[in-house]
């Protein structure tokens, strides 16, 4: 049985509390949103922090509400059950509704938060092991070792991000909230993350997320998400594949199609974006899009299914989400 280590519990009542302790503290804290990461890879001691401290009691983190400047606000401690079952997100932003409700099971998405799926940690099979199956192997760069087992020589870690909503907030390019106790910076979500698998993203151990924000759709929007898993449930994506359009009558005004799972961050396909934009959507198009969506994937061999694989499927499931999302904008299109 896999214990957790012993810890002390902080259960700050504020933000600015929980920005205190977390000065405090220093890099000794981990942040509980939901515990769904956290506490498993505790209990395989990846991380054994000597404070844990639990935003559930700090007020005005777990609403979705309309904000200022036509976007929608989500607190970082809303659920992915709340961000599957929101009238609101199912109506204005369908992929996102679609991206909680394909989380682990039930359960887990009723303790999953937001906020904790931004910040999740990247995954490797070398990595996310038990202590004593690690113990096994020299230590890997991501350990803080100087090996990596997944690309032999390597000089950085090759571990994959496998969070299913940022591809979708990326989509909508969404802006990200961060407070510490200096106060409150936004930035865009894209520049959180560095691509490199040992430090994903750019949070300091001082900072703690506090909304994501999207702008509201425009007329003749259309988005959604699909996701490849070798298990039907319960699963970490294989690859994920998230679109948002924007149509002008059967032209694509705007486009946004961003991966996950097939890299150490998401992955925008921003030669498919230039192709389509400004242009009518044909089935001709659409199949050189998937093209592009398989070429810029980058999986390693990390993951449940081969690499040759996950990047045919990054392919097939690019094809799929458009198709899916021009539907959803109203507008047919042309073969």
């Amino acid at each position: 049985m896999l214990r957790l280590p012993k810890f002390k519990y902080l259960a700050p009542q504020s933000i600015e509390e929980a920005c205190s302790l977390l000065r405090k503290h220093g890099g000794q804290v981990k942040i509980l949103a939901g515990g769904t990461d956290l506490l498993p890879s505790m209990k395989q001691k990846l991380f054994t922090p000597e404070y844990v401290l639990d935003l559930k009691q700090v007020p005005g983190l777990d609403k979705i509400e309309s904000g200022a400047d036509d976007e929608m606000k989500i607190g970082s401690i809303c659920t992915l059950r709340m961000l599957e079952e929101s009238p609101v997100i199912q109506k204005y932003y369908p992929a996102l509704s679609e991206a909680a409700g394909l989380v682990a099971a039930t359960q887990v998405r009723n303790m999953g938060t937001i906020g904790g799926n931004i910040a999740l940690e990247t995954r490797c099979r070398y990595f996310n092991q038990s202590n004593v199956w690690r113990k096994s192997v020299d230590k890997c760069i991501k350990r803080g070792g100087n090996v990596c087992h997944v690309v032999r020589g390597a000089k950085r870690c090759y571990a994959y991000f496998a969070a299913d909503t940022v591809p979708v907030l990326l989509a909508f390019k969404a802006m990200i909230r961060v407070r510490d106790s200096q106060g409150e910076r936004q930035c865009h979500l894209k520049e959180m993350y560095t691509h490199e698998g040992k430090n994903p993203n750019t949070l300091k151990p001082t900072e703690v997320i506090t909304s994501v924000n999207i702008p509201l759709p425009e007329s003749e929007s259309g988005s959604c998400y699909e996701k490849f898993r070798i298990r039907k449930a319960i699963n970490y994506p294989s690859v994920g594949v998230a679109v948002n359009v924007i149509m002008d009558g059967d032209t694509c005004k705007d486009l946004k199609i961003v991966l996950g799972a097939v890299g150490s961050g998401p992955i925008e396909v921003t030669e498919a974006e230039k192709l389509l934009k400004g242009n009518r959507v044909t089935e001709e198009a659409i199949e050189k899009i998937g093209s592009m969506a398989q070429k810029a994937a980058q999986p390693v061999e990390n993951a449940d299914a081969t690499p040759a694989y996950r990047r045919k499927m990054a392919g097939v499931y690019a094809k799929r989400a458009l198709r899916k999302a021009i539907s959803r904008a109203g507008v047919p299109f042309h073969k």
